[in-house]
C-alpha cells in the first residue's frame, strides 16, 4: 500500500517510539437515581429524582434540577450526561411548543392546564414553568426521542423516565427511554448508577392498586434508597405527580441530610487543633499514636 509518511508519522509518532498519538477515551462516572411509578389505577404517574450533579469525584452542582417539563402533560427525568439531556428536552419541547402555536393559529390546539409548583428551600418558581406549553400526545413525544435517540447510534447519553397522562387515551403513561432508542412501557421503573437499590424498593412495594399518596411515598423511598447505596447520588428529592386535573411538581420534597459529627471525627479535629497549636506556639506536644493520630 502507497502510505503518505506524513501521515503515518502523525498517527504513530516519531520513529522509535512506543508512544502513539491516540489516546483510550476516558470515560466519567456519572450518578443519578430517577424512578417512576403509576397509582391511582392507572390515572395518575409519579416521578422523582435526585438533585446532585457529578463531575468525576467531584460534586458539580447539589440542587440540579432533572425533573424536566416537556410538555404541559407530559415530563420526565433524565439520568447520563447532563448537558445532553438539556439538549434534548429543548428540543422535543420547543418543537412541540412550535407546533402547538401553529395549531393554535387555527383554533385546532389543546390549550394548557395548570401547573403547581412548590420550589422548596425559598428558591423561585423555575423557569420551565413560566412558559406556555400545549398539550401533546404521549405517544408522539415517546415517538420523538425514539427517533432522535436512534439515530444518533448512543452518542447521546440520556436515560429517561417519561410520565403524562393522556387525554385521548384517558390513562397515564409510564415509559423508560433507553440511549440507543429502546423504548419500555412499564407500570414502574428506575434507571441510573442508583436503579438497582431503588428498583428493589419498587418491586418489594408496588402494586396495582397503588394510591397516589402511596406511590409519592413508595417513589421517595426508592430514591433514598438510591442515594444511600450509590455515592453519585444524594443531595435532596424533587418530585412531579401527573393526573387529569394537573400537575403538581415539588421541589426538594425530601430535603438533604446533614451527618451528625461522630465521637470519631471531634478526636481528630482536637488532634489536629493541638498539632496546630503546638506548631505556633513552637513548644513539643506529645500526642498519641502514630503521628499524632490515636
Amino acid at each position: 500500500w502507497d502510505v503518505d509518511p506524513e501521515l503515518l508519522l502523525t498517527l504513530t509518532g516519531p520513529t522509535g517510539s512506543d508512544q502513539t498519538m491516540a489516546k483510550p477515551i476516558a470515560f466519567r462516572k456519572t450518578g443519578t437515581t430517577i424512578v417512576g411509578c403509576l397509582a391511582d389505577n392507572g390515572q395518575t404517574v409519579v416521578i422523582a429524582a435526585d438533585t446532585r450533579a457529578t463531575d468525576g469525584t467531584t460534586v458539580a452542582d447539589a440542587r440540579c434540577e432533572k425533573v424536566h417539563r416537556v410538555a404541559d402533560n407530559v415530563w420526565c427525568c433524565g439520568a447520563g450526561t447532563s448537558g445532553d439531556i438539556d439538549a434534548l428536552v429543548r428540543q422535543c419541547r420547543y418543537t412541540f411548543l412550535l407546533r402547538g402555536a401553529v395549531s393554535d393559529s387555527i383554533g385546532t390546539c389543546s390549550k394548557g392546564g395548570r401547573v403547581s409548583a412548590q420550589p422548596g428551600n425559598g428558591e423561585d418558581v423555575p423557569e420551565q414553568l413560566k412558559a406556555w406549553l400545549p398539550k401533546v400526545r404521549v405517544a408522539a413525544v415517546v415517538r420523538m426521542l425514539r427517533d432522535v435517540l436512534y439515530d444518533s447510534g448512543g452518542r447521546i447519553g440520556a436515560n429517561l423516565v417519561l410520565g403524562g397522562y393522556d387525554a385521548h387515551e384517558s390513562q397515564a403513561v409510564l415509559v423508560a427511554v433507553h440511549p440507543h432508542g429502546s423504548v419500555d412501557s412499564v407500570p414502574f421503573t428506575a434507571l441510573g448508577s442508583g436503579g438497582l437499590a431503588a428498583m428493589s424498593v419498587l418491586e418489594s412495594r408496588h402494586r396495582p392498586n397503588l394510591s397516589v399518596e402511596e406511590a409519592i411515598q413508595i417513589c421517595k423511598d426508592a430514591v433514598g434508597a438510591g442515594i444511600t447505596n450509590d455515592m453519585g447520588s444524594g443531595s435532596q428529592i424533587d418530585l412531579c405527580v401527573i393526573s387529569p386535573t394537573g400537575v403538581r411538581y415539588e421541589r426538594a420534597v425530601v430535603e438533604e441530610e446533614s451527618l451528625p459529627i461522630s465521637h470519631g471525627e471531634r478526636a481528630s479535629d482536637e488532634l489536629l487543633r493541638l498539632r496546630n497549636a503546638a506548631a505556633e506556639s513552637e513548644e513539643e506536644v506529645v500526642l498519641d499514636g502514630v503521628c499524632g493520630f490515636g
